[in-house]
């Protein structure tokens, strides 16, 4: 393919961060700059606690070159993952920054904006339609529904003005890209063509995950009972309320909460008096392989909620990566590419019992874990390689368009 392509990204959120939107863009923007112009336009980086990182400050705009792809960091409104207010001002407020930079400093042939939050799209198509390039739009989660759904947020207006505008991003965009098959029937219903719908799913980097046993753990409060570990947001949509339900039955096993989040100081609060659930606050991406590497399982859960149907929590596939069994308690997509893998057990939604069982079953039977941890790891190496991902979606963004240049 022609070097001669311009791809501007278009994402809230972007590393140093980490998390799965984090994740997708770093992997698929250093794949895509061997084969095309790469840059991404992103907030300074506060993300979950609303605290600019270290290295980094709140200014206008900071450019760094990351590998061979260009970053742009704009100025923002910090805001923690549990402030709606702050984070609904900066979702606007990216808006409106982000426009101007993309138009001042980029010239694009694709431009790409990628939900959630979804007003990254409104941006991204005024980017597009001002430099005449290509417009995609990228679905991580359908809105307004996964707010209401890990909120109690109900201001009608808001609702409303927020229907109106994924609807207008759906129908404008060239390509919509799906993260889940699940998400495919909704928008065709909003009357959106579906041969314009593509499926990219988000995938693993298998070797960031294959650690050895040798080494220090990276976490010393580590013991020597069976662990499980949740590593990822510790948000109102995640319901880990289960986890302190169930401790109290499972004095040989320890929980370990690995990250940050809304709800993390409140459920903190209320372990208290459990001496085998340990949160260790948000550590680096680095450390997430050995993390895994020291536990015997791992946890990936979120509310019983019809909209929690339609996603696959990277963690799923994290895990499966790092050779972990699975205890699962997401219905629909992600507990279907659980069983497609064998790669652990899915569980009731909230239901603490259920997860009792599944973490006695698994401490008490070595062998089913391990083939748990060997079948899930070879599923994700055949289905959610980034590589293929990337050349596929680089594929589908720049299909149809004869002019790739430098403008």
């Amino acid at each position: 393919m022609s070097k001669a392509k311009s791809i501007l990204i278009v994402t809230q959120y972007f590393p140093p961060e980490t998390g799965a939107s984090q994740t997708r863009w770093d992997e698929l923007s250093k794949r895509w700059s061997e084969e095309a112009s790469v840059t991404v336009l992103t907030s300074a980086p506060d993300y979950p606690e609303g605290e600019i990182y270290d290295g980094y400050e709140n200014q206008w705009l900071r450019h760094q070159k990351r590998g061979t792809v260009d970053v742009y960091y704009t100025k923002t409104i910090p805001s923690s993952s549990g402030n709606l207010l702050r984070r609904s001002l900066k979702f606007v407020w990216f808006m409106f920054i982000s426009l101007i930079v993309g138009i001042r400093y980029t010239s694009p042939s694709v431009v790409i904006a990628t939900s959630p939050q979804p007003l990254t799209g409104v941006s991204a198509w005024v980017i597009a339609r001002i430099k005449r390039a290509t417009f995609v739009f990228e679905v991580r989660d359908l809105w307004p529904e996964s707010i209401l759904a890990a909120s109690d947020f109900d201001n009608t207006l808001a609702i409303w003005l927020l229907e109106r505008t994924v609807e207008f991003l759906y129908r404008r965009s060239d390509h919509l890209i799906v993260v889940s098959q699940a998400f495919i029937e909704p928008i065709v219903d909003c009357g959106v063509d579906r041969s314009k719908i593509r499926f990219h799913p988000n995938g693993i980097d298998l070797s960031f995950y294959q650690v050895g046993e040798s080494g220090q753990p990276v976490l010393d409060d580590f013991e020597d009972e069976f662990t499980i570990s949740y590593v990822g947001t510790i948000g109102r949509a995640h319901g880990l309320s289960i986890v302190l339900e169930a401790a109290p039955e499972l004095d040989d096993s320890q929980f370990v909460i690995v990250g940050d989040g809304a709800e993390r100081e409140q459920l903190e609060r209320r372990a208290k008096e459990l001496n085998n659930v340990m949160f260790t606050g948000r550590r680096p991406k680095e450390e997430v392989p050995y993390i895994l590497r020291e536990s015997d399982a791992a946890l990936v859960h979120l509310k019983p909620r019809d909209i929690f149907e339609t996603v696959i929590p990277s963690k799923l596939l994290e895990a499966m990566a790092a050779e972990l069994p699975v205890i699962l308690g997401v219905q629909g997509e992600a507990k279907r590419i659980l069983t497609e893998a064998d790669g652990g057990i899915a569980i009731t939604p909230g239901d603490s019992d259920d997860l009792i069982s599944a973490v006695r079953r698994l401490r008490d039977n070595s062998d089913e874990r391990r083939a748990f941890a060997v079948s899930g790891r070879r599923h994700v190496n055949k289905h959610f390689n980034w590589d293929s991902i990337a050349e596929d979606y680089l594929a589908t963004v720049t299909e149809s368009n004869d002019s790739f240049s430098m403008q």
